[in-house]
């Protein structure tokens, strides 16, 4: 990716649906451009556009964050653990721990379960666990309290925006029986109350520009100034509050070793940070928000919007 790729990103990482008009105004770009540079982009599998749901919402709302000590090849492990449906996030990490995973569940107790069953893996030597006590930054998925009620039809442009973020309003209305504008509206209303996030999700290999560190961080106070700052950084793409050997978690993005130098440097400056620990994502093994929500049939029962006069859309970007 050049810089006009990146900043292409950086967009479709805060509003996965923009136009491609929009896009274009906002990198000086022609639409055609913009258009062709997107779909390059998308095409390639470098760079996907999918819809994260709450994890409240598909009753995951317990998350965890597990680094794993390996007394062999990472591979083989990895492979195991990418298969299972309560672990959305895998990497193969410097440092310590070979692989770190997010688990989601439904409760402490199934949290407490997966870990066992990871500690028991063929070439696991250990866990360690961080347990989230609050998301307060993700570039991927929701963050809050879910602000409102969903049905059949919801769940269902929900599932068909996990699989495609772009998807058009005409796609959606056709795939939940709905107009164009109904799902549009419905569409709104559920990013709106922090039901779902759609964005860009970039595949880190190690062959590209972009880096990803992680930051396990321990303060010295309060949190609140601290979190504050952290969220507020441009590199910082995730950022938790959690309970056990760190008080908050992040994950940094950098276009070089520098850059990662600069941000590392700026966590440790931040008043109340008494020790950061990093290590380096060599290898994004899995990174799927899917997993564990299945859209409900609706076969040909009427909705509350079919049959409406279908307004004009933007034919672009997202909506066509």
């Amino acid at each position: 990716m050049d810089k006009i790729d990146e900043a292409i990103v950086e967009l479709l990482e805060v509003d996965g649906r923009l136009t491609h008009r929009e896009i274009a105004r906002t990198v000086g770009l022609s639409r055609s451009t913009a258009a062709a540079r997107v779909q390059r982009l998308i095409a390639s599998g470098q760079v996907i556009v999918r819809g994260a749901v709450h994890p409240a919402v598909i009753g995951r709302g317990e998350l965890a964050h597990v680094s794993l000590t390996l007394g062999g090849p990472a591979a083989p492990i990895a492979a195991a653990i990418s298969r299972r449906d309560d672990v959305p996030f895998l990497s193969l990490t410097t440092g310590t721990y070979g692989l770190v995973a997010e688990v989601r569940a439904g409760s402490a107790r199934e949290i407490d379960q997966t870990i066992t069953e990871l500690r028991s893996l063929d070439g696991v030597l250990g866990v360690n666990t961080l347990t989230y006590v609050e998301v307060v930054r993700d570039v991927i998925g929701p963050v809050g309290d879910v602000r409102t009620d969903i049905d059949d039809v919801d769940r269902a442009l929900l599932r068909t925006l996990q699989d495609d973020g772009r998807a058009s309003y005409v796609d959606l209305a056709a795939a939940v029986g709905l107009s164009p504008a109904g799902a549009r509206r419905r569409v709104v209303r559920l990013v709106e109350s922090q039901v779902v996030r759609i964005g860009a999700v970039v595949r880190h290999s190690g062959q590209d520009r972009q880096s990803a560190m992680g930051l396990g961080v321990r303060l010295s106070g309060r949190h609140e100034q601290v979190v504050a700052a952290l969220t507020a950084m441009k590199s910082a793409i995730f950022v938790a509050r959690t309970v056990g050997r760190f008080d908050v978690l992040v994950t940094v993005r950098a276009f070089s070793n520098a850059q990662l130098v600069d941000s590392l440097d700026a966590v440790r400056a931040l008043p109340g940070v008494a020790a950061v620990e990093s290590w380096t994502h060599l290898e994004v093994v899995k990174e799927s928000y899917a997993a564990g929500f299945v859209a409900p049939e609706l076969g040909n029962s009427p909705r509350a919007d079919a049959g409406r006069l279908t307004v004009s859309i933007d034919a672009e970007g997202s909506s066509e």
